[in-house]
């Protein structure tokens, strides 16, 4: 009984560690990694990677926020082709210093994302929800008025 209960536990401590395994890999390529340092790290960061960068505007009681989070930033093309080409920072106006960032850029509707170059110039915004395949259109209509810089991903075809 006691080998039993020990071999139960053994591949239960297994599988435990199998499916956290599948989930972080997941995350880490199937979907946008969003920045997770400070705004003005963000900044110096898109300097030096000399990547554009996406800012989200969003709070927790958006609904279109949610399906953004859900469908558009969870889509594995789309994920790959912002992943390649843009740092991606989340902004939640419930906080203070998510206030202070939208008062910035007079951010008055949710959500709202803000385009800027890598050398934190304003480029473009785009409120409300939108699909991943018309989200990469409209950045790849933006890419002359990004930099040189900016790179395409040939892989994604949307």
């Amino acid at each position: 009984m006691k080998m039993k209960l020990k071999v139960l536990g053994f591949v239960g401590i297994a599988l435990v560690m199998l499916a956290s395994y599948k989930s972080d890999k997941k995350n880490n390529t199937s979907e946008v990694r969003f920045y997770d340092g400070t705004y003005d790290d963000l900044l110096r960061e898109s300097r030096k990677q000399k990547k554009p960068i996406i800012l989200e505007f969003w709070a927790t009681w958006c609904i279109p926020c949610r399906k953004m989070e859900n469908e558009t930033f969870a889509d594995p093309d789309f994920a790959a082709y912002i992943n390649k080409n843009f740092l991606v920072y989340k902004v939640n106006i419930d906080t203070f210093d998510g206030m202070d960032i939208a008062d910035r850029y007079n951010i008055d509707a949710y959500p709202t994302l803000v385009l800027l170059d890598s050398k934190n110039k304003y480029i473009n915004r785009f409120k409300g929800f939108f699909p991943a395949y018309f989200l990469k259109r409209e950045l790849e209509k933006n890419k002359s008025r990004i930099t040189k810089d900016f790179l395409t991903s040939t892989a994604v075809n949307n």
